[in-house]
C-alpha cells in the first residue's frame, strides 16, 4: 500500500506502509518537519519579546514606512538616528503588532508594507527628526504611527511631538536667554515666587503635623 507525502520545496516522497524501513523514513520525515515547526515557532517568542523590550526601554518611538528609500539611503538614516542615541530596526508587521499587544496597545488598524522601528533613547525627539529630515530630502520615508510613555500616538501628535524642539536646541536657548536682563529678571521673580510658595507649603505641613 502506498501513500504520497508532498514536501515543499522537494519531489513528490511515496511510502510504503507495508515495508518498515519505508515505513521509518516518513515517522523520521514527520519528526523533521514537527522540529522544525516547533523551532520556527520559538523564534518568532524570541523576536516579539526582543521588540517589545526594545519599545520599552525607549523613551519613546515610531512605526515608518521606508519604501522608496535606496539601500544607501536606509542605512544613512540609521546611522544618524544611532548618531542621536536611537535605533532602527527592521521587522515583520505581524510580530511588531504582537510586541504591541503585549505591551497593552493595540493599533486601530492592520499594519501594511515595509515597516521599520524607530527607538529613542536619549533625546525623546532628536532620533525621531532625523526621519524628518530624510524626508525632506528624499520624500520618505512616512511615518506610521508613534508612541510616547507608552501611549499610542496618531499622526497628527507624532508630527506635533517631531516638530517640538530637542534637547539640545532647548538648552541653547535658555542659555541665550540669561544674557537678556528681561529673562534675568523674569526668572529671579519666579524664583523667589516658588521658593515662597515652598515655603508655605512646609509650614502648613508642619501645623498640620502639631494639630
Amino acid at each position: 500500500m502506498l501513500s504520497t507525502l508532498k514536501v515543499i520545496g522537494s519531489s513528490t516522497f511515496k511510502v510504503d506502509k507495508q515495508d518498515p524501513a519505508r515505513s521509518g523514513d516518513l515517522e523520521y520525515l514527520l519528526f523533521v518537519i514537527w522540529s522544525l515547526a516547533v523551532m520556527v515557532k520559538q523564534s518568532k517568542i524570541y523576536e516579539v519579546e526582543n521588540l517589545k523590550a526594545l519599545i520599552e526601554g525607549g523613551k519613546s518611538a515610531a512605526l515608518i514606512d521606508y519604501q522608496g528609500l535606496t539601500a544607501e539611503q536606509v542605512r544613512e538614516l540609521r546611522f544618524q538616528i544611532k548618531k542621536q542615541g536611537g535605533l532602527m530596526f527592521v521587522a515583520k508587521n505581524t510580530l511588531l503588532m504582537l510586541a504591541l499587544k503585549t505591551l497593552g496597545i493595540d493599533l486601530p488598524e492592520t499594519l501594511t508594507g515595509p515597516t521599520a522601528l524607530v527607538v529613542a533613547y536619549e533625546d525623546e525627539i532628536a532620533p525621531l527628526k532625523k526621519v524628518a529630515e530624510t524626508k525632506k530630502r528624499f520624500e520618505k520615508p512616512e511615518f506610521k504611527l508613534g508612541l510616547f510613555q507608552g501611549k499610542l500616538l496618531s499622526l497628527t501628535e507624532l508630527e506635533r511631538l517631531v516638530a517640538l524642539p530637542n534637547k539640545e536646541t532647548l538648552l541653547a536657548q535658555f542659555i541665550g536667554g540669561l544674557s537678556n536682563p528681561l529673562f534675568r529678571l523674569a526668572y529671579a521673580l519666579n524664583y523667589h515666587q516658588q521658593k515662597f510658595i515652598l515655603t508655605l507649603k512646609v509650614i502648613t505641613e508642619s501645623k498640620g503635623g502639631e494639630n
